[in-house]
């Protein structure tokens, strides 16, 4: 499988022969995992391996090195596919898509970010052996727009063996808590990039107040109807200053929601665990805690909450995010904003609890305090929900199935002989690659 969007490296016939054998064919498997210590990698390595397969652990770091060692694994391990999280691993040269090419390895990367900032200056990776599911049914478009073939919805999930906890019994410490970045800190760094032009100030307030009532508008639509409005005449951006700008006006936007969705809770007892960024907007009595760490801390802190409250990113027009699945998880109550895919993932009556409006939290929450029964029955169905249905496992089922699916008709392909079971042996491969790429 080759296109002229991915020009293979000409390798030796030996070692193409090596490299071609069935793949995706029986009910387990080998996967390659670039390794990054990236967050929800973890999960999937222990989702892969709780579906049966084999992971190959390919160390992202030294980055120089990177090549040779996955050529290394995929002599060794004879894999059937490549898996990452938000296209680690690729390059802006394309090596690593010249190199799937050659040896006709499926990869699949999950995006769980914005791919429009990740591939910038990336179009030598759009190839049809690499599948890109996503997190944001948004950036569907974008991704086939860039040039892949096979692009899919695939939402975040929960890690039972993390986050699972069982019913609070009593045990609540905090009545109100966020856990989250301030954007004050990602707001400042991205200002910075932009580069500067006349009423830029005025045009990043009034486009984000666009974006705030309009989460589903392109930020970039939105500053050019507000530069019109305003009569403030937008410069000439390269693709990368116009997605510095976008950048920027998603992160205030988060920002200013924050901001008055604390602020709408200056009566309550409400803790923040987080950045330093929020001593310059928290209300006057919040208390602010240091981060917590993921996987050791943030469980218990989430099920000794009795509202935890879930301010999602402008990032995500209709996502949801982690915390909607790991806080009922823990045996926590999620007092959430309203998100489009809430209703695809959950029966959004009995088993979530969202608000539309900043101005809606005080009521809301003096509710859910008053009435621990309530919550507990919509934490529970929400967590029963998340064991049944949407769990790490459940998304690499998915994940495989697609594979399958979509590379697997390709892989009868002719057996090869036994591969060398020594380093001296992968090494006269790996030079075979060199001398003919």
């Amino acid at each position: 499988m080759t296109d002229e969007r991915t020009p293979a490296i000409e390798l030796s016939p030996q070692l193409r022969e090596r490299c071609r054998y069935p793949r995706l064919r029986g009910d387990t498997g080998v996967v390659l995992m670039v390794d990054a210590g990236y967050f929800i990698q973890r999960e999937c390595f222990r989702a892969f391996q709780q579906c049966g397969w084999r992971t190959v652990p390919v160390p992202l770091a030294p980055p120089d090195q990177f090549i040779e060692r996955l050529l290394t694994a995929a002599v060794f391990h004879r894999p059937d596919i490549l898996f990452t999280v938000n296209h680690l691993g690729f390059d802006q040269e394309g090596a690593l898509t010249r190199l799937l090419t050659s040896v006709e390895l499926p990869c699949v990367s999950w995006f769980v970010d914005s791919p429009a900032y990740i591939l910038l200056d990336h179009h030598l990776n759009a190839s049809p052996l690499v599948m890109t599911p996503v997190w944001e049914r948004e950036y569907e478009r974008f991704l086939m727009g860039f040039g892949f073939d096979n692009v899919f919805h695939l939402p975040l999930a929960g890690d039972p063996e993390v986050f699972l906890r069982s019913g609070r019994d009593g045990d609540v410490q905090y009545r109100v808590g966020f856990v989250g970045d301030s954007m004050v800190a990602a707001v400042d760094k991205w200002r910075r990039l932009c580069r500067p032009f006349p009423g830029i100030e005025r045009l990043i307030a009034g486009a984000a107040e666009k974006l705030l009532q309009h989460r589903h508008r392109d930020p970039i639509s939105l500053a050019r109807d507000t530069s019109q409005e305003m009569n403030i005449p937008l410069p000439d951006w390269t693709p990368e200053e116009t997605l510095v700008f976008s950048s920027v006006l998603v992160l205030e936007a988060t920002l200013i929601y924050r901001q008055r969705a604390t602020a709408a809770l200056s009566e309550t007892e409400l803790d923040l665990f987080g950045d330093q960024g929020w001593r310059g907007y928290m209300p006057p009595d919040a208390q602010l805690h240091r981060p917590v760490d993921y996987y050791s801390e943030l469980p218990e802190l989430y099920h000794s909450t009795a509202v935890n409250l879930n301010l999602t990113s402008l990032q995500m027009p209709t996502a949801v995010n982690q915390r909607v699945f790991d806080v009922p998880l823990a045996g926590g109550f999620l007092l959430t904003d309203r998100q489009d895919d809430l209703e695809l993932l959950f029966d959004a009556p009995s088993e979530t609890a969202t608000f539309t409006d900043p101005e809606e939290l005080p009521e809301l929450v003096s509710y859910y305090l008053s009435h621990e029964t309530r919550r507990l029955q919509i934490a529970r169905r929400a967590a029963s929900r998340v064991c049944a249905e949407h769990t790490y496992r459940h998304r690499i089922d998915t994940i495989i199935g697609q594979a399958r699916r979509a590379f697997g008709a390709e892989g009868a392909r002719t057996g090869i002989a036994d591969l060398p079971n020594n380093s001296v042996g992968a090494r006269s491969l790996l030079l075979s690659l060199r001398k003919q790429g």
